[in-house]
């Protein structure tokens, strides 16, 4: 395992004193130019840097234990405590993860107009539909990873919402996923959690830009309609060659409950119906293969939302 020489404070504050690499419902994101492996994610609540010097100065940093080895989920790999709420870190010092958001709209920034949207989007999934079968690969592996380390991608909210937790690098010709959650996160989960959001459904949704926040504007565009389909189609034959499905995951239930999200996603997408009786089936019929071991030693991440990551 890579050993992590850690930027220092100095180092910390002059990334924050520039231009976010960017930003969210919760944090920015600074890179450290100085030490660029790195990024510092800062609380919107933090306060102003001169007092944010302070604190930092004058109280230890935290490391955590990496659980994910080698591989690169923008994970925290060290935090500052508040002071005046220790269960809410004020700033963690994170992995640099290559690559571009592949969400549409961008937090912090102005939306765009619905054409202008329209632009980015087609680009965006004609991107994705160029990456070769081996960056979805490389996907489903880092899904079935996860899931033995007992943490899963992160969605959000409703069916089209989790974009902006996958990076697409055209140096690394694949993508990345960099925001995680871990399955105890949840109230109310079985002991036999085995995946959270790790998942051909919710993958599914997270490879399909502008489909949330454009969802009425873009839902009849014949480009959009195509690229869509397409990329669902490669889901599946991604989650074909790589024996996960969705049984198991957050949604629970049987394979029936699961053709039933299935069918709904693809209609909102105006996928045509001539697709619909073989996506699903083909969905339907995948038996899992477990690739890891689960690990036993389980660290609980955080993250400046005060929440676990």
């Amino acid at each position: 395992m890579e050993e992590h020489v850690l930027p220092s404070i100095e180092e910390i504050l002059f990334a924050m004193s520039e231009q976010p690499l960017g930003e969210g419902a919760e944090a920015k994101v600074f890179k450290i130019h100085t030490n660029p492996k790195y990024t510092v994610r800062v609380s919107l609540e933090c306060p102003p840097l001169s007092t944010l010097a302070e604190i930092i100065n004058n109280n230890p940093r935290i490391d955590q234990k990496n659980i994910f080895g080698n591989r690169n989920f923008a994970q925290a790999l060290a935090y500052w405590q508040n002071p005046k709420n220790p269960s809410e870190p004020l700033l963690t010092i994170n992995l640099y993860c290559p690559g571009i958001s592949i969400e549409v709209e961008k937090p912090g920034r102005p939306k765009p107009d619905a054409e202008e949207a329209l632009i980015r989007t087609r680009v965006l999934s004609e991107t994705i539909l160029n990456l070769p079968d081996a960056a979805f690969d490389q996907i489903y592996d880092d899904l079935h990873f996860l899931s033995s380390r007992k943490h899963s991608i992160d969605v959000g909210g409703d069916l089209f919402t989790n974009t902006g937790n996958i990076l697409y690098s055209a140096v690394d010709n694949r993508m990345f996923i960099i925001d995680l959650q871990p399955f105890t996160q949840r109230p109310g989960l079985p002991q036999n959690q085995m995946k959270g959001f790790n998942t051909p459904l919710y993958l599914a949704r997270g490879l399909l830009p502008g489909a949330f926040c454009y969802q009425h504007e873009h839902s009849k565009d014949p480009d959009l309609i195509k690229y869509r389909t397409e990329i669902v189609e490669r889901v599946i034959a991604g989650a074909e060659r790589n024996h996960l499905n969705d049984v198991g995951g957050y949604l629970k239930g049987d394979i029936n409950q699961m053709a039933a999200y299935w069918k709904r996603q693809i209609t909102l997408l105006n996928i045509p119906e001539q697709y619909h009786e073989n996506m699903i089936k083909r969905i339907s019929q995948i038996q899992d293969e477990p690739r890891y071991y689960v690990i036993k030693d389980m660290v609980n991440y955080v993250r400046v939302s005060g929440n676990s990551l």
